[in-house]
């Protein structure tokens, strides 16, 4: 993931290219879009990136905290109840240290983008990857809540 966000960051695939490539690909399948509609298309696009990106990483942290928990403590001897099989998949501390190193990322990434003449580096765009990184957080602790319930 950090070498995927790494080469997004790059020239080549600043808004401006991601726009032309856009054209191309709906005028290769007969979609034509004015200007301003394509512009609109191309920055939800790229949010939605955003999003899916910075949540798939901020998910990728969990699973390597969680990882690296239980490669230190035997956890097949401590699932007995459902708050600790709940406690398996999802801890405040590994949500909050997922959040924070993926907020990192958010931060060097768009400091390099403004070293970068294509690129605009904006602090709302770490506000939003951190963002998603919660949500993709709140998703995993949704789905061990409703698994431990499923399971009673």
């Amino acid at each position: 993931m950090l070498t995927l966000i790494k080469v997004e960051s790059t020239d080549t695939l600043s808004g401006m290219h991601t726009s032309r490539l856009l054209r191309y690909m709906l005028l290769w399948v007969g979609i034509h879009l004015s200007h301003p509609q394509l512009e609109l298309l191309n920055h939800v696009l790229r949010i939605c990136g955003h999003m899916v990106g910075y949540g798939l990483l901020c998910f990728c942290w969990l699973l390597l905290l969680r990882g690296t928990y239980w490669l230190q403590h035997d956890h097949l001897g401590s699932i007995k109840s459902s708050i600790q099989i709940r406690r398996s998949w999802w801890r405040p501390e590994w949500a909050a240290l997922a959040v924070f190193f993926t907020f990192i990322v958010a931060a060097a990434d768009e400091l390099h983008q403004m070293s970068i003449p294509s690129r605009t580096g904006q602090w709302s765009d770490v506000a939003l990857d951190t963002g998603a990184g919660i949500i993709a957080l709140a998703l995993v602790w949704a789905k061990a809540a409703w698994r431990c319930r499923s399971e009673q």
